[in-house]
């Protein structure tokens, strides 16, 4: 078989043993009748893929693909079966974007930030604006600011201490006005 090129070898050694584990995930999230085209089409992926030798655990990646494929299929599908529906649940498929909760509690706390960082003497609040929330590197702030990368730096360590300390006093004051519940004592009955 020296017509059988590296990627050929690696295939049938790597890939192929599992090829009924392969059909029977098709068959999950597209029923039998359209597993081995699933299954095929998850095959031409894999073979495409650039330099597939470095896929460390080939049965995984490719059971990935067939999901991933079937996925695709059901996006793009026009009339979807209800059962294939049904097997939506099996996907765990988790949207990655935070809840409304995540959202509003993230906007407070960058609100209550910003607001530490106005409070801080001018030059210092300009530094930590512009490292913070622009992103910009201490030369780039030193150069901007015709300042030198230690004073950016030291700007940084100061404002960085009386952010924390503004934090830990706005937490603390949030204790004082709703103190901890005290759980209330067993009674033991003799």
């Amino acid at each position: 078989m020296s017509w059988l090129r590296d990627i050929d070898r690696w295939f049938m050694a790597e890939v192929l043993p599992y090829a009924a584990a392969y059909r029977a995930r098709a068959a999950h999230f597209c029923g039998r009748d359209d597993a081995d085209d699933l299954v095929q089409e998850a095959y031409a992926r894999v073979l495409n893929t650039p330099d597939c030798r470095n896929i460390l655990q080939p049965r995984a990646f490719m059971l990935t693909v067939i999901r991933n494929l079937a996925l695709e299929r059901l996006r793009r599908a026009k009339v979807v079966r209800i059962e294939l529906l049904a097997s939506m649940d099996v996907l765990d498929i988790v949207d990655p974007s935070p809840d409304a909760f995540a959202v509003a509690s993230g906007r407070s706390e960058l609100q209550r930030l910003l607001r530490s960082i106005e409070a801080l003497p001018p030059q210092c609040a300009r530094v930590m604006h512009m490292r913070k929330v622009q992103g910009m590197s201490p030369a780039a702030i030193a150069q901007a600011l015709s300042i030198s990368v230690s004073t950016v730096e030291k700007h940084i360590a100061k404002g960085l201490a009386l952010v924390t300390k503004a934090h830990r006093d706005s937490e603390t004051q949030v204790e004082e006005v709703c103190p901890a519940v005290s759980s209330p004592r067993s009674i033991t009955l003799t």
